[in-house]
């Protein structure tokens, strides 16, 4: 006990005095060497405590004994050594089928997600949005460190990944009527399983001897709205020679409908929380209620087939309460406009009614903070949860097929083979697409055609448009703008005169962009496996050799719109002359202007324009001198775009574009292990020793978008092809298992356990990890289980290759924005912005008060991004595999004096570095100036060349980079620490003399103590805390404790009553301390999500031996997010209201 003692003495003095060190400014470096130290401190102990004990124990245990031994002893998951459950290294979560039928979850995800190690998983509604060809995918994530890091294995064999160069696997893809239990590992396992077991392994264990028919049929509700799935699935098997064969079969068909927004209760009632107050730069406190939560909310400033707004400039409002700032209608170089010129305001926005225009009904506007204010309730608009538009959660239809045998060769051999073939297509809509078109006379001649700015804007003429009613021309060419000073500490802006200034924007949602996905699966294993009594030294020894293939094939198409074609489309004039076949038809400016033989495009030697032509904004040169452009003349349908319900069906078939993605993954394993019992020389059992290898090959592929997108503008994610890659590995794998001592003066059992694993990757070359567990039995009541471990996740082939490819960023918050500067907290990061920011706009001869310092804000950076901004992205194949640390120390109590009764508790640390993080356009844009100095890395892959925004974040249309490059490194890291606790208690009320029948009662929890993320390059010890708040991306909790409660109670043997109440503590909105520097931010009680619970009801009805009907409620009292979040989902939370299920099991042999 003295080597402990000075142990922990130690322990205390290295991590600053304190018994439970933070351990917060070393990084990993505390926690790997107390840990290891404390870990080997204790193996130390005990490794003498059982040399002693083991010379005086040498009589063998009782033949009944051993043999009760022998019989409990299966592998689990976490080891490869055949051991008792009770002795399992780590800590491991069970999950049978019995639970999962038990409960009202329509698939198996959303049971899963409901534990709370994975409460973040993917389920289907976070597919949809702005994702890439993985809609409906349901993606395991344990301890919310991403799915990318969740090992998911079948039968302990890996399963191929469901989504274009990635592993993670599609849980919808394991058959359900399949599976016998789930088993969960809630640390690192690279050592045992390989690569990516960074936050854990989940291992389906699939039924081995399935006899009889089983038909299991469900029909529940997905939304409270009426959206449905429907599910049958058939199991079918038969045991042959004396049940030395068995053959099973499985099918099953299931269809999801699709979920909007507007389907959604809570989003049609339009919640949004909206700015009323605006504080100067200089003083966020200024006493006025910055925000209001309203409801029923319109939004005014962007309509499908749009609204109208002349150019326009507002009072700025005083600089004390600066709710309009002060604006200029044009940009520096006196051309381009600025989005601010046509904020929308009543008697300048105009809106259709068929043909017709009118002044737009503002109803009650409601927010007073900005130039574009465009919400209101009762007036025009569309409602603010169908701005969003798109699939919550994708329709799908799913067939999914898997036969099996396992043939019991001889005694001690059996062979093992399955085949599996799933198919299933989803459809989702998205966003449409949307556009700014200036209507403007002086941008082209009326022989030229417009000018394409970017995707989502272009120019039209508004003189001779065939479509624009006389009253919106008559408006547009009597526009005149009212000229202000600018604004005083005191004094709003005063009016100086007004000038003509005729154009107009017209903004509208156009034609659906949308998502139709085929995902064809099918995986193959065969093998063989055998168990043999003594062989040699060795007491016993099992054995398992196996070839796994696994190959999917997705085909996505995606549809939006021909960029070129709808401008073209779009500027329709009147064939006054019947040159293109009648006089009077409407037709487009393009080909009239063909028809009319307007000369080819030609520049002189300086490149100044001789003759415009008919100019191609996507190639250059003339529309005509390519085949597309031929094309795109000869067969322009007219397009009238102001206004809905005016378009005609040939005019958007005409626009209609897609893109078609055909991506394939394709997995080859070969993998064999042998394990063994040993000596037992001490008496406390055999040495267990497990060896092996493995050899696996991933490769992907996804052809089709360059091929299908060509040289056209698109809006469309668009790029080049990606070639088929591959990597492979070659692993090597040990473990062993050594009991310490049994039933000793020490305690009942101890075991100390290792493990470590060699591989040899074709992209990154080797790397090694290694685990050490130790399992301490004192009694047989308690149990103690800690462990160490290390682990690696290799960059997968999309990271590595993936090829350039356009996206957008959307909501961009620029940091070098005055108001974003201002917001920041941190003084030093404040500090180096302003400084930093100043130099880059000096680069380009521009000055501006990022620091705010100055009364007026006429000279801050105030950007306006208002559409996404378009750049790059790509694979980066210099990434290096992410490195983690993992240690837990564990609790299992089941005490005799209550029979049914077992306690958990499990402490968790996980630190991953090296993390390979896509860093974002925003997040690039923040390295570049956060940084004592600017981070010339960053600062190269941000582009300021907006060409309607002075220094702001973009580039002309046609830059094939655009305003960004968006790649991964290895420059982040993830660190999460925190208690999981469970309890379960069966007791059968006869026991008690009563005949109430009897309950199954299980409580799993878990208390986050702290999730950080390290996502700042410039400065890596800054790091985001995300315990307790909700996430980066706006669709995830990290809930300080959750828990998930599940009662069962069977009064007899007819019937089963299930209540599971899942329960989560707020979340942090904004955080005590940032709420205290700006307390009129917000309402107090607006500081946080709120505690949610949701309560589902299950029955079951035995009907006879063979068939069992179900019924239940799931969200029983129509819980809902509270609406200070606005319209965005977060999935904890669930957003689908009460909804009801239905369902029967059938086994008729």
């Amino acid at each position: 006990m003295r080597a402990m003692q000075l142990d922990l003495i130690w322990l205390r003095q290295s991590c600053g005095g304190s018994w439970f060190p933070p351990c917060r400014n070393v990084r990993l470096n505390c926690m790997r060497i107390n840990r290891s130290r404390l870990l080997g401190s204790t193996v130390l102990i005990s490794t003498i405590a059982a040399a002693g004990v083991a010379s005086a124990q040498v009589a063998e245990l009782p033949a009944s004994d051993a043999q009760a031994t022998e019989v409990g002893e299966i592998v689990v998951t976490g080891s490869r050594i055949r051991r008792s459950a009770a002795n399992a290294p780590t800590p491991i979560i069970q999950v049978t089928q019995e639970e999962i039928l038990s409960t009202g979850q329509t698939s198996l995800i959303d049971y899963l997600a409901t534990i709370p190690a994975l409460q973040n998983s993917t389920v289907p509604s976070d597919t949809t949005g702005s994702s890439l060809n993985t809609g409906g995918l349901s993606l395991a994530n344990l301890r919310s460190l991403g799915a990318n890091r969740t090992l998911t294995l079948v039968d302990g064999r890996r399963h191929v990944g469901s989504s274009g160069g990635e592993l993670s696997v599609d849980i919808d893809a394991i058959p359900r009527l399949l599976i016998q239990n789930v088993e969960i590992i809630t640390g690192g396992a690279s050592s045992v399983y390989g690569a990516d077991a960074v936050s854990g392994v989940l291992n389906f264990i699939l039924k081995k001897d399935f006899e009889g028919l089983e038909i299991d049929a469900n029909y529940g509700q997905i939304n409270s709205n009426g959206e449905a799935t429907r599910r049958i699935s058939g199991l079918i098997g038969k045991n042959f020679f004396d049940d030395r064969l068995n053959v099973y079969a499985h099918a099953e068909y299931e269809k999801i409908d699709n979920v909007d927004s507007m389907d959604i209760n809570w989003i049609r009632r339009g919640p949004a929380r909206l700015a009323i107050d605006a504080d100067p730069t200089n003083n966020p406190y200024d006493g006025r209620l910055d925000a209001q939560v309203f409801y029923g909310l319109n939004r005014l400033d962007i309509l499908p087939w749009g609204q109208t707004t002349l150019a326009n400039l507002q009072r700025p409002s005083d600089l004390t309460n600066p709710n309009v700032p002060y604006w200029n209608c044009f940009n520096d170089d006196g051309f381009t406009y600025e989005a601010n010129c046509f904020g929308i305001m009543p008697g300048k926005t105009f809106v259709y009614d068929g043909g017709s225009a009118r002044g737009a009904n503002f109803g009650q506007r409601v927010g007073n903070v900005g130039i574009n204010r465009p919400y209101n309730i009762g007036g025009d608009g569309m409602p603010i949860g169908e701005v969003a538009g798109y699939s919550r959660i994708p329709a799908s239809e799913s067939q999914r097929y898997q036969v099996g045998t396992n043939f019991k060769v001889t005694d001690s051999i059996n062979f093992h083979a399955s085949a599996k073939y799933i198919t299933e297509e989803t459809f989702m809509r998205g966003q449409p697409t949307f556009f700014d078109i200036d209507l403007d006379n002086d941008s082209y001649g009326v022989h030229e055609t417009n000018s394409i700015w970017a995707s989502s804007a272009f120019d039209l003429r508004w003189d001779d448009n065939a479509f624009l009613p006389q009253s919106m021309k008559d408006a547009i060419a009597n526009n005149r703008i009212d000229i202000y000073a600018p604004p005083t500490a005191q004094n709003a802006g005063e009016l100086i005169g007004s000038e003509s200034l005729p154009i107009a924007r017209h903004s509208f949602f156009g034609p659906e962009r949308s998502q139709r996905n085929t995902r064809d699966l099918q995986r193959y294993v065969i093998g063989f496996d055998g168990n043999h009594g003594p062989v040699g030294f060795a007491k016993s020894l099992s054995w398992d050799l196996g070839y796994t293939y696994g190959k999917v094939e997705i085909e996505n198409i995606e549809r939006g719109v021909d960029v070129q074609r709808m401008a073209l489309a779009a500027d329709a004039v009147v064939d006054t002359t019947g040159l293109l076949g009648s006089a009077g038809a409407i037709v487009c400016r393009s080909s009239l202007e063909n028809a009319r033989g307007v000369p080819m495009r030609e520049l002189n030697e300086k490149g100044e324009v001789i003759h415009a032509g008919l100019y191609d904004h996507q190639r250059g040169g003339d529309l005509r001198e390519t085949e597309y452009g031929r094309n795109a003349i000869a067969q322009c349908t007219p397009l009238n775009i102001f206004g809905a319900g005016n378009q005609s069906a040939e005019a958007l078939e005409y626009v209609d574009a897609f893109v078609r993605v055909e991506e394939m993954n394709e997995q080859h394993q070969f993998m064999g292990s042998v394990s063994t019992e040993l000596w037992d020389f001490w008496g406390a059992g055999n040495l267990g020793l497990a060896l092996g290898g493995e050899w696996r090959k991933e490769t992907t592929s996804a052809v089709g978008r360059s091929t299908t997108a060509g040289d056209r503008l698109l809006f469309l994610n668009t790029g080049a092809d990606f070639p088929k890659v591959s990597y492979e590995s070659k692993e090597l794998f040990a473990e062993v298992s050594v009991p310490l001592f049994r039933d000793s003066f020490l305690g009942e059992y101890a075991e100390l356990s290792g493990s470590y694993r060699w591989a040899d990757y074709s992209t990154v070359g080797n790397v090694d990890v290694y685990g050490v567990n130790l399992v301490y039995r004192p009694i047989r009541d308690l149990t103690f289980k800690t462990s160490f471990n290390t682990s690696v996740r290799v960059p997968n082939l999309g990271e590595n290759f993936s090829p350039y490819g356009q996206t957008f960023a959307n909501n961009f918050v620029d940091p070098c924005a005055t108001a974003s500067i201002a917001a920041l907290d941190d003084q030093q990061i404040k500090a180096n912005r302003v400084k930093n920011c100043t130099a880059l706009a000096a680069q380009q001869g521009l000055s501006f008060d990022f620091a705010g310092e100055t009364a007026t804000n006429t000279d801050d950076f105030r950007p306006n991004y208002t559409s996404g901004i378009a750049g790059v992205s790509g694979g980066n194949p210099n990434l290096e595999p992410e490195e983690s640390e993992s240690f837990t120390f564990s609790t299992v109590y089941q005490p005799r004096f209550a029979p049914g009764l077992t306690l958990s508790l499990d402490y968790y640390e996980i630190r991953i570095d090296k993390v390979i993080a896509a860093v974002s356009a925003a997040g690039i844009a923040a390295n570049c100036v956060s940084g004592a100095e600017l981070n010339m890395d960053a600062c190269n892959s941000i582009f300021r060349n907006n060409p309607s925004i002075p220094f702001g974040m973009g580039a002309p249309s046609g830059d094939p980079i655009g305003g960004f490059i968006e790649r991964s490194f290895n420059y982040a890291a993830l660190e999460t620490r925190g208690l999981d606790f469970g309890a379960n208690y069966s007791w059968d009320t006869a026991d008690w003399g009563k005949n109430w029948g009897s309950f199954d009662w299980r409580l799993l929890g878990s208390w986050l103590i702290e999730q950080k993320q390290y996502l700042n390059e410039a400065d890596p010890s800054d790091y985001r805390e995300l315990a307790a708040s909700i996430g980066l991306s706006g669709t995830n909790a990290y809930p300080r404790v959750r828990m998930s409660s599940s009662l069962s109670w069977r009064p007899n043997d007819i019937w089963n009553v299930n209540w599971t109440a899942d329960w989560q503590s707020a979340s942090n909105i904004v955080r005590a301390r940032d709420f205290v520097n700006n307390a009129d931010s917000r309402l107090a009680d607006q500081m946080d999500t709120g505690n949610f619970v949701r309560h589902d009801l299950t029955v079951r009805y035995n009907v006879r031996d063979d068939l069992t009907l179900r019924a239940g409620v799931v969200n029983l009292f129509d819980a809902e997010q509270r609406d200070i979040l606005g319209t965005t989902i977060y999935s904890n939370f669930d957003p689908y209201g009460r909804r009801f299920f239905v369902g029967l099991n059938f086994r008729p042999f």
